[in-house]
């Protein structure tokens, strides 16, 4: 598989270190349903110019980022959050866009990956529970 956004042999790695199908589905569902959570979230923040909360958020996508394989996603969220760590709202704000379109394309790549190492038996979907960033 022609990978974009993730390292294909770290994500399998974590998956298969993961579990079943079910799991695996679980935990990729998981970081795509928070996707727009958490970039909500991070443009409110930085709105309210709450650099704590936007911390946290990148934190959050940093690290799942990271675990996941997505180094182009992570590498971006570090260059916003070395601008929120530095209390630069127009920095921070210059990387959103690219933050945004990454993460998204990062989702969708994230989910082909999962859906090619679906069992054949298995159905489609998996489970879709979200926990909070």
């Amino acid at each position: 598989m022609t990978s974009n956004y993730v390292e294909h042999d770290a994500l399998v790695s974590l998956l298969n270190s993961v579990g079943d199908d079910d799991r695996r589905g679980r935990f990729v569902h998981d970081f795509i349903s928070l996707w727009e959570t958490r970039s909500q979230r991070l443009m409110k923040a930085l709105g309210d110019r709450d650099f704590d909360d936007a911390d946290v958020v990148l934190l959050s996508i940093r690290s799942s980022s990271t675990m996941l394989g997505a180094w182009s996603l992570e590498a971006i969220a570090g260059m916003v959050h070395s601008a929120v760590k530095g209390f630069d709202l127009q920095g921070s704000l210059r990387h959103l866009p690219r933050l945004q379109a990454v993460g998204e394309a990062t989702c969708r790549e994230l989910l082909g990956v999962l859906e090619s190492m679906r069992r054949p038996d298995a159905p489609a979907g998996g489970a879709r529970s979200a926990k909070s960033a």
